[in-house]
């Protein structure tokens, strides 16, 4: 009889990267890039120990598809949990992520000479509005597909992992 779920262990993993990724907002590191590689270590390594926790609960009697199915719910818990706190993160708790994520890559393509101050003047804004709406759906979609992939790559680091018998 298993002792956790595959939703108790989603839920986990949903939980830890929600504090990974507040702590970041909270303390002006989310934009740096090792914060995207910690996200990925959280889901990866969180869904591998599910994994390898579920072929202890079941004595390893348990072939790949299986293990990686296991998994692959326990990634699908933790997508739609980190997918309704990215929707409150970006409306309500850090309402500016989207400006201020926009306005440094505005900097950037300035930076790089993408485009000069009078071509930037006359679009700017008009494309600004329309800019921040799709950074916004952008975020929605890559937390749902990017959080469901590593989950992927977690489910099958776990599912290989776990020795059958």
């Amino acid at each position: 009889m298993q002792t956790k779920t595959h939703i108790n262990k989603g839920i986990i993993i949903a939980f830890a990267a929600i504090i990974f990724n507040a702590t970041s907002h909270f303390n002006k590191s989310i934009f740096e890039e090792w914060t995207t590689f910690g996200f990925a270590a959280i889901i990866i390594v969180g869904v591998a120990i599910a994994v390898f926790l579920f072929g202890k609960e079941v004595d390893n009697k348990v072939n790949f598809g299986n293990s990686f199915s296991y998994g692959f719910k326990t990634a699908a818990v933790a997508t739609c949990i980190y997918f309704i706190y990215t929707l409150l993160a970006l409306n309500l708790f850090f309402p500016d992520f989207i400006a201020q994520k926009f306005n440094r890559q505005l900097e950037e393509a300035k930076r790089l000479g993408a485009f000069d101050e009078k071509t930037m003047n006359e679009n700017l804004e008009m494309g600004v509005k329309m800019g921040k709406k799709i950074m916004f759906y952008t975020n929605i979609a890559g937390s749902v597909m990017g959080t469901l992939f590593l989950g992927i790559i977690g489910s099958l680091i776990g599912a290989v992992g776990v020795s059958k018998k």
